[in-house]
């Protein structure tokens, strides 16, 4: 029986499903790609073998961890051939690291991740103050975490603001919804502080604390914030993004803000020593104060303060006086100055002046029309001998003047006997020209204008 490929691979892939539908394959992954829309495209290997695999985006956006090469994973799915290819693979719908869990290899992974940009550096931490008006805590409403956070407060300080931001803490929507709390609140910068906090439980409980949507909003965040998430021997993402870490949500509230007693007690401290420095520091400056109205120099002091306010008073007069006397001669300069300006016709000057410019511009306008009019008449003078011996009158008249061309220059003939019969020659009238050929030609008188206007035969 004769099959066409498409049969033959039809038939193959019957017998792979029937045979081999659902397989667990264990092995190295070696050669990983992802396309745009999803999908996974490797081959896992052990030391004499591979095969290729896919995995397509339906089924790799469930992953909790990403594919790498090198990483030794346990994949189920069937195998088939790929009949446009006519290859072997197997086609995944799970794949699961071996060994350890996927969680945890999600988990080690993103936080290799964020640590290599720099996410968890102490440097980029922002300070928690000591003493917040406004709290916020990110966590659920009906949890454990919540009640144990307004105990603390309530019972170490009392009269605090604390704004409850409720959201899901485990679920697949809570990493969602913690983010988008966390941005809403840096928006609005109306808090002193953020707690985040959660009650303990599994890993898989844990999670949304790990993922990379919380961490991200967690670094982005204006506010400072302290993570409280599950027992003390649990760690999360969340952790070591958020600026102070506490071991439990009970913890987070003692962190955030000190007991008042304590407060107090620290207030009460620093006014006692505050009180005995500037007691100490008084009771200097009254012993130096006594020491000096005792000594001598204290009682000459009155004195000095009398001559040189005596000093003082002598010298405003002197300089009063100097200034007096210095104002009065320039009063008298002043008045020297102006009298000759006062004793000048001002009026008679301006017009003796304007009649001169008048009497100036007048002459003037005289004089250029006189050079103006000898020079037209010798421009026209000029203008009639160029026209008298110029060659475009000569021709106007009724002569021509003849050109040969003598070693590639044009030159006009002024002798019969440097042409030739038959030579080319050129004849230039008053409009246009004349290509002529030598036919004859005379010499001496002959050449003179002809008496016979007849028309030679």
């Amino acid at each position: 029986m004769n099959y066409t490929p498409s049969q033959l691979l039809a038939l193959v892939n019957q017998q792979l499903t029937r045979n081999f539908g659902d397989i667990y394959v264990e092995g190295e992954v070696t050669n990983c790609i992802k396309s745009a829309p999803g999908h996974y495209y490797f081959s896992i290997k052990d030391r004499s073998a591979q095969i290729s695999v896919v995995l397509f985006g339906m089924y790799a956006r469930v992953l909790k961890f990403r594919i790498e090469n090198g990483l030794n994973v346990i994949v189920r799915g069937k195998l088939n051939v790929y009949e446009q290819r006519g290859t072997f693979q197997l086609s995944a719908i799970a794949v699961e690291p071996a060994g350890l869990g996927a969680l945890q290899l999600a988990f080690e992974q993103l936080k290799a991740r964020l640590t290599a940009e720099g996410l968890f550096d102490q440097t980029r931490k922002k300070p928690i103050p000591q003493l917040p008006q406004r709290i916020a805590v990110v966590t659920s409403p009906t949890g454990a975490a919540i009640r144990d956070i307004i105990h603390v407060l309530g019972r170490r300080f009392q009269g605090l603001s604390i704004q409850i931001y409720p959201v899901r803490v485990q679920g697949p929507t809570a990493g969602r919804e913690i983010a988008a709390a966390l941005r809403n609140l840096s928006r609005w910068d109306r808090h002193d502080v953020i707690l985040i906090c959660r009650g303990g439980g599994s890993l898989e409980d844990l999670w949304p604390f790990n993922e990379e949507v919380v961490a991200r909003a967690l670094a982005a965040c204006a506010i400072p914030t302290i993570s409280g998430v599950g027992h003390e021997t649990d760690f999360t993402i969340c952790d070591f993004v958020a600026d102070k870490r506490a071991p439990t949500p009970s913890a987070a509230a003692e962190i955030v803000i000190r007991a008042k007693e304590e407060i107090c007690t620290q207030i009460d401290q620093a006014v006692r020593m505050l009180r005995s420095v500037v007691e100490l520091r008084v009771r200097t400056y009254r012993q130096e104060l006594r020491h000096l109205r005792s000594s001598d120099g204290l009682g000459r002091i009155e004195s000095r303060v009398r001559r040189d306010r005596a000093g003082l008073q002598q010298r405003r007069v002197m300089l009063y006086r100097l200034l007096e006397s210095q104002a009065k001669r320039l009063r008298v300069r002043l008045n020297a100055a102006d009298l000759p300006l006062r004793s000048f016709p001002s009026r008679l000057a301006v017009a003796q002046k304007r009649h001169h410019v008048a009497s100036f511009q007048s002459r003037s306008g005289q004089v250029l029309e006189t050079r103006l009019a000898r020079h037209r008449a010798a421009v026209r003078s000029l203008a009639s001998t160029l026209q008298a011996v110029s060659p475009l009158s000569v021709l106007a008249r009724g002569y021509a003047i003849a050109f040969a061309w003598r070693k590639g220059r044009k030159r006009p003939l002024q002798d019969s006997a440097t042409v030739s019969i038959g030579e080319p020659i050129e004849v230039q009238l008053k409009k246009g020209r004349l290509n002529c050929t030598v036919d004859a030609k005379t010499m001496g008188l002959e050449s003179l204008w002809p008496i016979t206007t007849e028309k030679p035969e």
